[in-house]
């Protein structure tokens, strides 16, 4: 599998590198996947992948895009789950730990695939980790 798209910046915090510019819809569905992956690392597998600093970035990204981009928010993959995640008004997110219980409920083929996403993305976190350990 290849992770070139993962990059770290040079308080060794994780990003995503993009070769093209994506669309407002494509940014959202993004954004909503890492939040659901980062959600079950953190609430289920009792680990993070992301900061509380970038997830609370991804959050507000979020939330100005569906403030700015509603359409494309409401054509969203993950739109059920997320309709109610923020607060349209006064940009307020939930934290996500219900997510991951409405998804359950509703589709549990998504559910085991965002266990194994972020099991893999575990993996991926603390193997980058060690080879910088190794470089040090």
């Amino acid at each position: 599998m290849d992770f070139s798209c993962v990059g770290t910046d040079p308080k060794g915090r994780y990003y995503m590198k993009y070769n093209k510019p994506f669309s407002f819809a494509e940014r959202i569905q993004l954004l909503e996947r890492s939040i659901l992956v980062n959600s079950f690392a953190y609430y289920i597998l009792d680990d993070n992948i992301l900061s509380d600093f970038q997830y609370d970035d991804n959050a507000k990204e979020l939330a100005e895009l569906k403030k700015e981009h509603p359409e494309d928010f409401k054509r969203s993959r993950y739109y059920e789950y997320f309709k109610d995640y923020c607060n349209d008004d006064n940009m307020v997110y939930t934290s996500g730990f219900d997510l991951l219980e409405r998804v359950r409920k509703a589709d549990y083929d998504l559910y085991s695939r965002l266990h194994e996403d972020a099991s893999m993305a575990l993996r991926l976190k603390y193997n980058m980790k060690e080879r910088r350990d190794v470089h040090v």
